[in-house]
């Protein structure tokens, strides 16, 4: 945790050092004129569904850094974990006060959890869409230490129908993530021991203690670690520049329906005020543009969409993945 922090500290030094020459004048003056007079007052909680180091954590660290460079106003991060997601995003819909003071980096496992787990409660259409940030494919791991260390996953199948069971995967059940690890074991024709973990911090931190032989993860959780990870794997349609020579599971498999992407947006509770929600949405789609910060995300592993610029295109995207997701889930019988 250190390590990553260590890093986070210099990566945000780096960003501030190049901020006078990323921001327009224009733009600040702009975002100041738009804000309302009584809001805001106090800080602006961001909220993040998974714990302090993760790639989620970073991104809404970065992007947060970014929002008090352009609008001078202080914002926290609040890690509301738990359930692999489904504690935050059952905050966002159900409990988080409408006063734009209470926002979170949202991402499409909320698709998945009011599908799968909102028990018809709450849908992820209850949310308010306000900026899309960047998307990134999920990467399977290897470590240096373990089992696998040296093979590519090709290979790693092989083993996996030996052995039955045997192969441990890091997974966040009825996620996108535990969907993935059911697509290779589909297309492979082997049974993988798919482990739940809270997030990808944990099951990277899983794999490097050699408890498990795979984990899911991201870049942005992997940097600072070196070789101590391999990539394996990105669940994409093309390959990812940020992991040069990782093939793609479709290439692997001779398939072009393993596509699993973190999907991440600026999301909050429905019924903000309209002057406080504009401003809101105008600030965020505005820190999305920073050079120096869509820099720092690429090399995260982030690929960004500059098209996804309003909320109803955030929206719109939103519900094209929803669709190809309960697809999967009626392909699946998990739902009807």
């Amino acid at each position: 945790m250190r390590q990553v922090k260590q890093i986070l500290v210099a990566t945000l030094l780096g960003l501030a050092a190049a901020a006078a020459c990323a921001q327009s004048p224009e733009v600040k003056a702009r975002l100041k004129a738009m804000k309302p007079a009584d809001y805001p007052t106090r800080p602006i909680e961001l909220s993040v569904g998974f714990a302090a180091g993760g790639g989620m954590d970073v991104v809404a660290r970065l992007v947060a850094h970014k929002f008090q460079e352009y609008t001078g106003e202080n914002i926290i991060i609040n890690n509301r974990t738990g359930a692999g997601g489904l504690v935050f995003h059952r905050w966002v819909v159900t409990q988080a006060p409408a006063d734009g003071y209470a926002v979170g980096v949202g991402n499409n496992i909320i698709i998945g959890d009011s599908l799968l787990r909102a028990e018809n409660k709450w849908s992820y259409r209850d949310a308010d869409n306000l900026a899309f940030i960047n998307y990134e494919p999920v990467l399977w791991f290897t470590s240096s230490t373990g089992r696998f260390k040296n093979q590519p996953l090709a290979e790693i199948v092989k083993e996996a129908k030996k052995d039955r069971g045997g192969v441990k995967v890091g997974t966040v059940a009825a996620t996108l993530l535990e969907m993935l690890a059911e697509q290779v074991e589909q297309k492979a024709s082997v049974s993988l021991n798919k482990v739940p973990f809270n997030g990808g911090k944990p099951s990277i931190a899983a794999l490097m203690g050699d408890h498990i032989d795979i984990s899911f993860g991201f870049l942005g959780e992997v940097k600072g670690l070196g070789d101590k990870v391999r990539p394996i794997a990105v669940a994409s349609q093309k390959p990812v520049a940020a992991v040069p020579g990782v093939p793609t599971f479709n290439s692997v498999f001779n398939t072009d329906d393993i596509n699993w992407v973190m999907w991440r947006y600026v999301v909050a509770p429905k019924g903000i005020p309209a002057d406080r929600r504009a401003w809101l949405v105008a600030s965020f789609n505005e820190v999305m543009k920073d050079p120096q910060l869509i820099a720092e995300l690429e090399k995260q592993g982030g690929i960004q969409d500059p098209g996804l610029d309003t909320p109803a295109k955030v929206t719109a995207e939103l519900e094209r993945l929803a669709r190809a997701e309960r697809t999967f889930y009626v392909q699946t019988g998990r739902l009807k």
